[in-house]
C-alpha cells in the first residue's frame, strides 16, 4: 500500500511562509513604490527637471536671473529699447550678469561680509534702503507737512542776532554767594537804567565770562557757546534788558542784551521744501529704528559679562 504524502499544489505552496520569497516580494514592492513616487514628483505641474523657467533668462547654481532684470539691464547699458538691441549686445549684458551672480555667490559662500567692512556697509545700506522703500515712495499731503511744520516751527525760523554780554562774579574769601548775587543785581539794575555794560560791570566788580565774542552774534552761535540754562534766559531778553542773577556751575551770571534782532518767522509756503526733506528724514529714521528693534527682538544676542 502506497503511504506517500500527496504533493501540495501551487496555491498551497504559496500560502506557506518562505523567508527568501518574502524578502524578494518586499524588495519588489518597495522599488515599485519609489518608482511611482518619483514619477509623480518629477511630472507634477510646474516641476522642471531640466531647462530654464520662462520667467528667467538663466539659472546659476539654482539661483534665478530674471528675464525682466535682464531686459532692464540691457536697456540701461545700451541706452536704447530692448527690441532695438543686437544679439551681441544682449549676450554681453547676459555674460556680465552671470559673472556678477557667480561672484556674489562666491562672496556668500566664503562669508565675505564677516571680514570686509565695505561689504558689511553695503549690506546695511541695502537693508535700510529696503526698509525705507515705502517711505521714499510716499508723497505726504500738505496737511501732514503743515502739521510737521507747526510742530517744529523753531527749525524754520530765520536766525536772529544778539549783542550780548555774559558777566560773572565769583564768590571768594572776600565775597560770599549772597554778596555776589547782590553785586550782579545792582549791575543789572544800573544797565536797565541806561548805564553802559562796561560801566555797570566795572562799578560792581563783574568781569566778562569770556564765552561770548563782543559784537553781533547769530542766535545759533550764542546757543552753542552758552549753557542751555543761560541761553534760555538770554533768548527772552529784548534790547536794553538785563537778566536777574543766574547761578550756573557755581558762578553767578548776569546777562546784558545790548542789541537784539528777533528771528524772522517763515511761513509754511516759504519753508515747504525744507519741511518735505525733514519730514522724509524723520520718517526714514522712524521706520529704520522700528525695524532694528524688531530684528533685535528676534535675535539671540549674548554679551560679554562686563557689558551685560
Amino acid at each position: 500500500m502506497d503511504q506517500r504524502t500527496p504533493k501540495a499544489d501551487f496555491w498551497t505552496r504559496m500560502a506557506e511562509v518562505h523567508p527568501r520569497r518574502s524578502l524578494t516580494l518586499f524588495a519588489c514592492g518597495t522599488a515599485l513604490g519609489l518608482g511611482i513616487a518619483a514619477y509623480g514628483l518629477f511630472t507634477a505641474a510646474g516641476t522642471r527637471i531640466a531647462g530654464v523657467p520662462p520667467e528667467d533668462i538663466a539659472l546659476i547654481n539654482g539661483r534665478h536671473i530674471l528675464r525682466s532684470d535682464f531686459v532692464a539691464q540691457t536697456q540701461v547699458e545700451t541706452a536704447m529699447p530692448y527690441d532695438q538691441t543686437t544679439k551681441e549686445q544682449r549676450l554681453k549684458v547676459l555674460q556680465e550678469m552671470i559673472d556678477e551672480e557667480i561672484m556674489v555667490q562666491r562672496g556668500l559662500e566664503v562669508d565675505l561680509a564677516a571680514s570686509d567692512p565695505d561689504v558689511r556697509a553695503a549690506e546695511v545700506a541695502g537693508v535700510q534702503l529696503e526698509v525705507d522703500a515705502d517711505v521714499l515712495a510716499q508723497q505726504p499731503s500738505d496737511q501732514q507737512l503743515e502739521a510737521y511744520f507747526n510742530a517744529h516751527r523753531d527749525k524754520y525760523s530765520g536766525e536772529g542776532i544778539m549783542t550780548l554780554r555774559d558777566l560773572i562774579v565769583q564768590p571768594d574769601e572776600t565775597t560770599t554767594p549772597e554778596q555776589a548775587r547782590a553785586k550782579a543785581k545792582t549791575a543789572a539794575d544800573a544797565f536797565r537804567k541806561g548805564t553802559s555794560g562796561d560801566d555797570a560791570a566795572a562799578t560792581n566788580g563783574l568781569k566778562d565770562s569770556g564765552k561770548l565774542d563782543r559784537g553781533d552774534m547769530f542766535d545759533f552761535a550764542v546757543r552753542i557757546k552758552l549753557s542751555p540754562q543761560l541761553y534760555a534766559v538770554a533768548s527772552k531778553l529784548a534790547a536794553g534788558q538785563a537778566s536777574d542773577p543766574v547761578e550756573d556751575g557755581g558762578i553767578t551770571h548776569v546777562l546784558f542784551m545790548e542789541k537784539r534782532q528777533q528771528a524772522a518767522e517763515r511761513t509754511f509756503a516759504d519753508a515747504r521744501d525744507a519741511v518735505f526733506q525733514d519730514y522724509k528724514k524723520d520718517e526714514q529714521a522712524r521706520v529704520e529704528s522700528a525695524n532694528l528693534q524688531y530684528l533685535k527682538s528676534k535675535a539671540d544676542i549674548q554679551l560679554a559679562p562686563e557689558f551685560r
